[in-house]
């Protein structure tokens, strides 16, 4: 049986969410607890700022038994004491395998359609199969998963467009200069945003950014991780007119760039074109200076105004790739359920051989002819009756699907026996 117990953004909120998070030196220390709390020792642990979720694979336990002890094993690793069972999610076979692929297709994802979760899907897993943590089915399973990704990606719009305000800024200057590879970038705040718009000029322009910061550390820390220029935070009126595109995202309750700084510095453009983006809330740029002649200003108002319409778009293709996921998922099902046939086709097999030989022991000719003709056509004759009878398991089980009618078969064949 697979099955997957978790809690992820959509359950709850951020501060229940870190409470069970893992790291990765956490994950083996955990599967060595839950192993020897449950006996439960194959897992996948996908562990992110948007979701804790441990995918198994175990037969030992029925599914809500089982999915309740993991959860209980993970409060305690986590020294958790207060219960937050109402704020996980527990699916089994199908429904854990839908949702896999939900996953790693984006449309599980806070903002649909998005690259990181598959390369933090993979992480996961190549953590716990090198860690021994992940049988046959886990692996197929995450093996699938990553092409259900890429089905849907690939075979669907769900990318289309930007979808975070960072994105959204770098895309904003890419349509407002033919070229961003010969414009110069001042990026005006350290912080997470600061950090991804960096990130995203990097794949989209490669300009030349300077950053500064109040907190000269971090701007420092920030130009050296993404190969910028460094600009101390008292020089930035002086030289505003050295850069194409000003970026600011901080924290400050005031204005960090006013109508007088950039009225100061137009005169030595010459003309051209002044592109300012203010990420911040409160406003960090005061919305005056659109007066001023080859300066245009952006907001994040504006910005959020393309987000919506791609996350709009993005909405509309979730349906075509639910019918790809409910294709491969339905795949996964067939080969799971006929994974489950395997012990009563061996066992089907094994007595149908042992009847033959115990039977033709008994009889012996004279006639080396004979013997030949019996041997031959007893191994005819079990061979049909094998397959025949395996045929019939298969319809009688839906292929593996019915349990109680597999049990019926498992006692008539002995195959805990075997």
């Amino acid at each position: 049986m697979v099955g997957l117990t978790g809690i992820s953004y959509k359950t709850s909120t951020v501060d229940v969410r870190e409470r069970f998070s893992l790291s990765k030196d956490e994950i083996i220390p955990f599967s060595e607890l839950l192993q020897k709390e449950t006996d439960i020792s194959e897992i996948v642990v996908l562990s992110t700022c948007n979701r804790t979720e441990i995918y198994f694979s175990q037969d030992k336990y029925e599914f809500n038994v089982a999915a309740k002890l993991i959860y209980k094993t993970l409060k305690r690793f986590k020294e958790v004491k207060n219960k937050y069972w109402n704020f996980f999610y527990s699916y089994s076979n199908d429904e854990a395998i839908r949702h896999l692929f939900q996953v790693a297709s984006g449309i599980d994802s806070m903002i649909i359609g998005e690259d990181q979760i598959i390369g933090q899907i993979k992480e996961a897993y190549m953590i716990c199969t090198e860690a021994a943590l992940t049988d046959a089915v886990l692996m197929r399973l995450f093996q699938k998963s990553f092409e259900a990704g890429k089905r849907v990606r690939t075979e669907t719009k769900i990318k289309m467009g930007t979808t975070s305000i960072s994105s959204a800024a770098v895309q904003k200057c890419a349509q407002e200069f033919e070229e961003l590879s010969d414009k110069k970038v001042l990026m005006i705040g350290a912080g997470e945003t600061g950090t991804l718009v960096l990130q995203n000029f990097r794949k989209n322009g490669s300009p030349t950014i300077a950053v500064t910061n109040r907190t000269a550390e971090k701007a420092e820390k920030l130009a050296e991780r993404h190969d910028c220029n460094l600009l101390h935070f008292d020089q930035v009126s002086a030289h505003l007119y050295h850069f194409d595109i000003i970026i600011v995202a901080t924290g400050s309750p005031v204005p960090l760039v006013t109508q007088q700084m950039v009225e100061n510095n137009l005169h030595r453009r010459t003309g051209l074109k002044q592109v300012f983006i203010d990420l911040s809330v409160p406003r960090n740029i005061e919305n005056n200076i659109e007066q001023l002649q080859y300066v245009k200003l952006f907001t994040i108002d504006d910005l959020q105004v393309v987000v919506d319409s791609n996350m709009e778009k993005r909405k509309e293709c979730i349906d075509a790739a639910n019918t790809i996921i409910e294709e491969m998922v339905d795949d996964f099902s067939e080969w799971l359920a006929g994974r489950s046939l395997r012990p009563a086709i061996k066992a089907i097999t094994y007595n149908m051989l042992k009847i033959t030989k115990e039977e033709l022991s008994g009889y012996k000719s004279d006639s080396e002819e004979t013997q030949l003709a019996v041997n031959e056509f007893s191994k005819h004759l079990t061979q049909k009756y094998t397959r025949l009878f395996i045929k019939n398991l298969k319809h009688l089980t839906a292929n593996g699907k019915k349990t109680d009618s597999l049990k019926l078969v498992n006692e008539l064949f002995n195959i805990g026996e075997l």
